[in-house]
């Protein structure tokens, strides 16, 4: 008999708390899909050195699942709590009817175990599913072609997934059941009566709260703003924890205010609520957002959360994908730490493997004991020096290279030609760095004004009155300013100090990559002694190693905020559907007043959209205020703006997982006041 009621409460809870169910699967279906990254095909084509740092993002993922899986524990907890509360009224029915506590206990500790169990199953097996086209995915992110695609199984992931998520199913029935066996039949009886306490009772404390939670949102909006321009991405900034304790505290406050406010502003409002059931429909909204504010704030928070980590994600892969693609120009760069070693095996390396003379270039790089103020006139120099925590340019120590191996790297790279007359140097900044716009116009007004420098005993004036800024490469070109001078120049610094010098080796293959070409480099530089300090690195394996980082961003930021979109949204559709099973009979009274099916589902349909729609709002505004610090504070670093179309990105996800939930808890609401329409 017991395992009979316990299939029917099953199957009912089931049919009730769909969206619960739903959200178990989808959690343990994503576990499992990020978890299976290792087993993918595209990441056992790796190379060797993007595997090793692929490997120490999965360890992190690893962690960040475990985090997320206790995550996911606190919502089984606390919708459990809610089913439980719900159905107080019928357990203590059965205790009326004789059945012994023990066996209500028992019964639970089935029902709730079956359902998580049944969730496990459901959610690997779609995980397994879903993999199969993650798959494709991972090699879009990681720039890898997988010639042989096979079905994928991951008994890692699979594993993990069932020891986490069924260890947790099996501690949440067990804390239920323990639950329910400790409860007396005149808590049960009377549980699904109570209602949460409403912290803000009065419209003085609501205005109080008000007023409090503008201070404190306030400052902590101006500290964002102020840390973007000054500071920027400094995770040491003492203010970043403050602003968010104070965001954080502030949000809590607007909720705890809201519901008072709203109510003082019924009273005042004029004919529109006395039209159809608004008036009804304000009351309901009103009621839960004061019943369940803290909850509410939670859930703000966490879609804040959610917004600007995916945001973040993707704004700073492709930031840094931007910033190491540039800072690749050419095919290989080897660089020697002597500027006498001799590199011609290299080049025959290369000459092997149709790669001529005309496509390589040896150049050897000198530093001065120039600072990039001592390009600039003497007021702009002062001014740039004082200023040490923006303009870093000023103090940057200057490298020159002979003109004639400046020339043969532009030739290489399709660059207009530059001349540069005897007694005349050049000025040349690899990029445009966003961080160097003052220096630059300083180093201009220099060049136009004639001003001279001295390099080795030579004073040199200027050959041109134009920065130049083609990419060539950070480890080539420099970080600050690069002195184009003649060649007789660097010979008479390298006379004066061997040790200032680096040779460059740097190579453009033309058309695609000759097949042993990498291997044939990398088999000559391993066999170099190791005190000749020769490196050597090419286009393809930075930009591998940019795909793989942006991947990772990507994945990180994915996983984490889709998994919060999920838990925001079960705890508001499940809030929604249990308070409908609740006040069913206000909806029945409502149709006994006249009200028809049409005007009843409308203001379901309103009620559940508003109070979806009220964490959005504060969510999306706090987002707004943070991603445009964010991007303040990418662009001052790195030159490049990247959040808006992360942003834009990431709305859509947030708007189609949301939406469904949404959509799904509407329908739930509107069958629930419907019993003929239950079955």
């Amino acid at each position: 008999m017991y395992a009979k009621l316990a299939w029917r409460n099953l199957r009912r809870s089931l049919r009730d708390y769909g969206i619960y169910f739903m959200t178990l699967v989808f959690a343990v279906a994503i576990f499992y899909v990020f978890n299976s990254v290792p087993d993918q095909p595209a990441f056992l084509s790796l190379s060797e050195s993007q595997r090793r740092l692929a490997r120490g993002a999965v360890g992190a993922m690893e962690w960040v699942s475990a985090i997320m899986t206790g995550v996911v524990a606190l919502l089984v907890f606390y919708a459990n709590r809610v089913i439980v509360r719900k159905r107080s009224r019928e357990l203590g029915t059965y205790l009326l009817l004789g059945m012994e506590q023990g066996h209500l206990a028992v019964m639970m500790l089935v029902e709730v175990a079956a359902i998580g169990l049944s969730a496990l199953g459901v959610g690997v097996a779609a995980g397994v599913a879903a993999s199969q086209a993650f798959g494709l995915l991972v090699e879009r992110a990681f720039h890898v072609t997988v010639v042989e695609r096979s079905f994928v199984f991951s008994p890692r992931a699979a594993a993990a997934t069932l020891v986490l998520y069924g260890a947790m199913f099996l501690a949440v029935a067990l804390w239920q059941s323990a639950g329910v066996y400790r409860q007396r039949l005149i808590e049960l009886i009377h549980d699904a009566r109570k209602n949460e306490e409403i912290r803000v009772r009065s419209r003085t404390l609501a205005v109080a709260a008000g007023l409090l939670c503008v201070a404190t949102l306030g400052t902590a909006y101006w500290l964002a703003d102020q840390v973007s321009r000054t500071t920027g991405l400094d995770p040491t900034d003492r203010r970043i924890p403050l602003g968010v304790a104070l965001g954080v505290a502030g949000t809590y406050l607007l909720f705890a205010a809201l519901a008072g406010l709203l109510s003082g502003a019924r009273r005042r409002t004029g004919g529109w609520l006395a039209r159809g059931l608004n008036l009804f429909l304000y009351r309901q909204v009103t009621s839960k957002i004061n019943t369940h504010a803290a909850m509410l704030a939670t859930v703000a928070l966490m879609l804040t959360f959610t917004v600007c980590a995916m945001s973040t994600g993707l704004s700073l892969g492709a930031v840094v994908r931007g910033a190491l693609g540039e800072d690749a120009p050419f095919s290989y760069v080897a660089r020697a730490l002597e500027p006498d070693t001799d590199l011609s095996g290299l080049r025959a390396v290369f000459a092997a493997h149709g790669v001529g003379d005309a496509q390589v270039v040896d150049v050897v790089v000198v530093d001065t004991d120039l600072r990039g103020a001592d390009l600039m006139l003497h007021d702009d120099a002062e001014r740039l020096l004082a200023d040490t925590d923006i303009d870093y340019m000023a103090w940057i120590a200057v490298r020159a290279m002979p003109y004639s191996a400046y020339r043969s790297l532009r030739a290489l790279k399709g660059y207009p030609d530059v001349p540069l007359p005897a007694g005349g140097y050049l000025v040349h900044v690899n990029g445009g760095h966003t961080d160097a716009e003052r220096s630059h116009a300083a180093w201009v007004r220099a060049l136009a004004a004639g001003h001279a420098v001295t390099v080795a005993g030579a004073t040199l004036q200027p050959a041109s009155t134009q920065v130049f800024q083609e990419q060539m490469g950070s480890d080539v070109a420099g970080y600050g300013p690069l002195l184009v001078v003649p060649d007789e120049v660097t010979k008479a610094l390298l006379q004066e100090d061997p040790d200032r010098g680096l040779r460059y080796l740097v190579a453009e293959v033309p058309g695609g990559e000759p097949a042993g070409l990498s291997d044939a480099v990398n088999a000559w530089v391993s066999a170099r002694p190791f005190e000749q300090g020769i490196w050597v690195s090419s286009r393809a394996e930075v930009l591998g190693q940019t795909y793989m980082i942006e991947a990772i961003f990507i994945f990180f930021s994915f996983y984490v905020g889709i998994m919060f979109i999920l838990i925001s949204a079960t705890l508001l559709a499940l809030q929604q559907v249990t308070d409908a099973l609740e006040h069913r009979q206000r909806f029945a009274v409502l149709q006994k007043l006249g009200a028809d099916d049409a005007m009843i589902d409308g203001t379901i349909a309103r009620q559940v959209g508003l109070y979806f729609l009220t964490p959005v709002l504060v969510a999306l505004l706090h987002s707004a205020v943070a991603l445009t610090a964010l991007n303040r504070a990418l662009k001052g670093e790195t030159g490049y703006e990247a959040v808006g179309p992360a942003a834009l990105a990431t709305l859509g996800v947030f708007a189609l997982i949301y939406g469904a939930y949404y959509l799904l808890s509407v329908q739930n609401c509107r069958l629930l006041w419907r019993p003929q329409e239950r079955g």
